[in-house]
């Protein structure tokens, strides 16, 4: 049977304040460890490349260089990155992982891996299966639709005079 949007809505307005009521404030605060999207993005590509230059950070989060460069001061100033200029060329700045931003990222997993592991621990071998299927569905269903998305996009023309 399938749901009309209404009901689709209802159920998952209906999900989101199940989910809000059981992670208290304390959960999100150790789960996010008071970071941003893109700081976490940020921490994330540093965890997994260990040093990488501001246009890759930028390209990585998807947003302009000097956007980047706020953040990255932002998180600077948080000790959890280390901006240094290479040796090579000094016009090129990388950026690399503090011990403070190495805890923050570890925590952060952490925190995802434990529930991660009591969800996994709660389902049968087949609804895992049915569930990374479902996951699966969903990003599929989710690059389809960017992909519209992005491909509607109008080039804005400017008259000049």
């Amino acid at each position: 049977m399938k749901m009309t949007s209404q009901q689709l809505e209802k159920e998952v307005f209906q999900y989101i304040e199940e989910f809000r009521e059981l992670l208290s404030a304390k959960t999100w605060e150790n789960l996010l460890m008071n970071c941003s999207k893109n700081e976490l993005f940020v921490l994330w590509m540093l965890f997994r490349q260990e040093e990488v230059n501001m246009s890759q950070l930028a390209e990585y989060m998807n947003v302009p260089l000097n956007t980047a460069t706020g953040i990255i001061s932002r998180m600077e100033k948080r000790q959890l990155i280390v901006r240094k200029r290479s040796e090579q060329d000094k016009r090129i700045v990388t950026v690399c992982m503090s011990e403070k931003g190495s805890a923050q990222i570890q925590a952060v997993m952490k925190e995802f891996l434990f529930y991660a592991e009591k969800v996994f621990e709660a389902f049968s071998t087949e609804e895992i299966d049915l569930f990374m299927r479902m996951l699966l569905k969903v990003k599929t269903l989710m690059k389809e639709e960017h992909k519209a998305e992005t491909g509607k996009r109008e080039i804005r023309t400017i008259e000049i005079e």
